[in-house]
């Protein structure tokens, strides 16, 4: 490993050919290079498509009432039902597996004041349980819990935008009143709505316990959507079917009637965005070690050719009494040199443009209130790591041909090689 002249001699013959050598590298560089970038790639895309989901529970479903498309026991099709209050404590005691369920619904925009700060805000009603779903950071205060459902309290929490406009000093709200119309509404804490791509809600949205807004829209046990969260190791599609079963039974809905029960299953789309990136991932492995492979094939070759022109060395080397381990030494050095040094340079290469492509796309994407879309394109340590591993077994067995090739020279035979 120190001895400068096996260093020196190293480089005196891949500078001996360095058309030949640079040529070759490049293969062994560009190879780690595209392996590189395409899983920086992959990996931005895929953190970018699930990082739309957020901090939701996203073993989870969602519901809301429908129209019935079959006429079922006596029951015309046409039919409109709604959820009710029973169906959630029925799916939390009937339905296996079930977490979390929570109701929600969607209310009218409203005119909101302070003093003398005013704005059009959507009111939201939700059950404490909804935090367990999508859960919002709170900036000030706390969530909706159950003594407020209980009494059917006149507290709020209001999202960061709204608190913003209506408190433009910024200060604590928790314990002060907004106005909605001739109603008045006692701040209890401020959210941060959940940045994802399922919303349930603006950002300019007061949100009031479920069932306060049911009793002002007189809605009795009556609500408009319903979410369900499973816990991580069950199937929620067995979830789904099973909450769907709960409804036909307590509604008088067919169970052929696929059109009675409307909804999304946000856990089967997430499954489906791991299996696609996942197909990815596989596919930029394949090509990249390829790429990368064919590269450490011309390495291989270059190190023949090398050996070939240096028979009578070699077999002069071997008649002097140098020992095999020698002459595989020398070879296999020779190789890993020439792979591993290109390698690195173009695992640093494509890193580099990596970090550049990542500060670019998300200044690009930056909103004007500051912020924008973080777009993390950086592999892991543990990648980098184990491109090097590949890169220096590559390299190693890019010597071994060669080397193998030296040691069935004999001596005699290279000696008198011309």
């Amino acid at each position: 490993m120190f001895d400068l002249d096996r260093w020196e001699e190293i480089w005196q013959t891949i500078n001996r050919n360095r058309k030949r050598s640079i040529m070759t590298a490049f293969g062994v560089f560009w190879g780690i290079f595209m392996l590189t970038i395409m899983m920086g790639a992959g990996l931005g895309l895929k953190r970018l498509m699930l990082s739309n989901f957020g901090n939701m529970a996203v073993n989870s479903c969602f519901y809301w009432g429908g129209q019935t498309s079959l006429p079922y026991k006596g029951l015309p099709s046409g039919r409109r039902w709604q959820l009710e209050n029973e169906d959630m404590a029925a799916i939390k005691t009937q339905v296996p597996g079930v977490k979390s369920v929570a109701g929600i619904i969607w209310g009218s925009t409203y005119k909101f004041s302070r003093q003398d700060k005013k704005g059009d805000y959507q009111l939201m009603g939700y059950t404490p349980e909804f935090q367990e779903i999508s859960p919002q950071t709170m900036r000030y205060g706390r969530y909706i819990n159950d003594i407020d459902m209980t009494q059917q309290r006149k507290v709020c929490v209001i999202t960061e935008q709204v608190w913003e406009e209506l408190f433009p000093n910024r200060e604590n709200p928790v314990g002060q009143t907004i106005r909605m119309n001739n109603m008045y509404l006692t701040v209890v804490g401020v959210s941060i709505p959940p940045r994802n791509g399922v919303q349930f809600q603006s950002s300019t949205s007061v949100l009031i316990p479920f069932s306060t807004l049911q009793k002002m829209y007189n809605k009795g046990n009556k609500f408009d959507g319903m979410a369900v969260a499973a816990y991580d190791n069950w199937d929620i599609k067995e979830v789904e079917e099973n909450v769907k079963k709960v409804f036909q039974a307590r509604h008088t809905l067919s169970p052929d009637d696929n059109k009675a029960v409307q909804g999304f299953n946000l856990g089967d789309l997430f499954n489906k965005f791991s299996g696609l990136f996942s197909g990815i991932s596989i596919l930029t492995w394949i090509v990249g070690i390829g790429t990368l492979l064919a590269g450490i094939v011309g390495v291989s070759n270059i190190m023949l050719v090398t050996v070939r022109e240096r028979t009578q060395e070699i077999g002069i080397r071997r008649a002097l009494g140098a020992k095999p381990r020698t002459i595989i030494s020398q070879i296999m050095s020779e190789s890993f040199v020439l792979t591993f040094v290109s390698g690195i340079f173009g695992l640093a290469l494509a890193i580099g443009i990596l970090s550049l492509a990542e500060t670019l796309l998300t200044a690009m994407t930056a909103s004007p209130g500051g912020g924008g879309m973080q777009i993390n394109t950086q592999i892991s340590f543990g990648l980098a790591l184990g491109s090097t591993g590949i890169l220096i077994l590559g390299s190693l067995l890019a010597g071994i041909l060669p080397a193998n090739r030296a040691l069935s020279i004999k001596p005699v035979d290279a000696i008198r090689e011309e």
